[in-house]
């Protein structure tokens, strides 16, 4: 086969197949890379969140994550209490009294914990307060007269804190309905008495200081998921989609410009070859893998890095079709000239036989 067929054959399917990715539904390569690095982790056989293809492919990201890092239990408090989980898991997932809280008492302290965010507590901040006002008179400062500040995220970590103490009793004033968690204020007056007697959360300071660490409760972007706790080559390809974040296009032109689309790249190249990595795959052949299991992966990828340099993606997309049909093109000219080669010596070994044997017919 003649090479010039198979470069026009080529470049004709890169055609084809660049106007079928530019006509699609479009999607974001940072949600794509990150959801199959999340979808290779679940799939491990060492998985704590041994789920369906069909229910890896239903979940949402941060699902896949909190599933991954929490076990199954994530994955049910994604469909009870939906945008509660989500974001009870984007503020407090790598805090460790609340890793612990949840693998002891499940997903039913998802909803009490939101039920303090978006709350309060009554008894929290008048403890708070009395407490900054002891504190004053300790330190011999001048004692004020207003309530304490506490932001919502340190209210939801002050509640992991007591239910780290209290448990199921802490669980018990508490009833879930239609995914909301509602106070019994009967037990909870029970209860809240024999606390004020027996001692309320203790180290309420040191708890509020972690607090300003915190995402906000309302970020649910970019921002709060580079702060969810991850796992395996989750966290590589995260990070290095941070840096394959990098403001390319508004760099101008010249050196800067190409430095930073070379970082872009290097971040792609990095964030891809982390999907094989969350798949158990050596490093040495994990950007292989994807291109085999995962090649649309590719072909966003080279569309992402061109909205970079501030062209436009489908050429990004047609530059990596066409490579890759040149390279089948290659593989098969390769495949294909010794078997035509087999095939024409074999035709002229058959010929010659079927002469050969026709001559000694007609002698007899």
């Amino acid at each position: 086969m003649r090479m010039r067929y198979l470069l026009a054959a080529s470049l004709v399917v890169a055609i084809v197949l660049t106007l079928r990715w530019e006509w699609r539904e479009p999607h974001h390569f940072e949600d794509e890379v990150m959801r199959a690095a999340l979808a290779e982790e679940v799939r491990r056989d060492d998985t704590r969140c041994p789920l369906s293809s069909k229910a890896v492919e239903q979940a949402r990201p941060w699902v896949l994550a909190a599933c991954a890092a929490g076990g199954l239990g994530w994955h049910e408090a994604a469909a009870k209490y939906g945008d509660d989980a989500a974001r009870v898991f984007l503020v407090y997932g790598e805090d460790a009294d609340f890793v612990e809280v949840f693998d002891r008492l499940g997903h039913p302290v998802v909803p009490v914990i939101a039920y303090f965010v978006k709350n309060g507590s009554s008894q929290y901040l008048l403890q708070e307060t009395v407490g900054q006002s002891l504190s004053s008179l300790w330190d011999d400062r001048q004692v004020g007269f207003g309530l304490a500040e506490i932001s919502p995220e340190q209210y939801g970590l002050i509640a992991i804190h007591e239910l780290k103490d209290r448990g199921h009793e802490m669980l018990s004033e508490f009833e879930i309905v239609d995914g909301t968690a509602v106070r019994r204020q009967f037990t909870r007056t029970l209860l809240g008495a024999k606390n004020i007697v027996l001692g309320g959360v203790s180290d309420l300071e040191g708890v509020i200081t972690r607090g300003e660490r915190l995402p906000t409760w309302g970020e649910m972007g970019w921002a709060a998921f580079d702060a969810v706790i991850v796992v395996g080559g989750v966290g590589a390809a995260a990070k290095a989609l941070r840096v394959a974040r990098a403001p390319v296009a508004a760099a101008g032109r010249g050196t800067v410009r190409i430095a930073n689309l070379r970082a872009a790249g290097k971040g792609v190249f990095q964030s891809l070859s982390a999907v094989g990595t969350a798949a158990g795959v050596a490093a040495v052949v994990a950007l292989p893998y994807v291109a085999i299991t995962r090649p649309h992966l590719l072909t966003n990828a080279a569309g992402w890095i061109a909205e970079q340099a501030g062209l436009p993606a489908w050429l990004g997309a047609f530059a990596a079709y066409l490579i890759l049909c040149l390279v089948l093109a290659f593989l098969l000219r390769m495949v294909l000239a010794p078997l035509a080669w087999t095939l024409r010596t074999l035709s002229k070994i058959v010929g010659r036989l079927a002469g050969a044997g026709g001559v000694r017919s007609a002698a007899a």
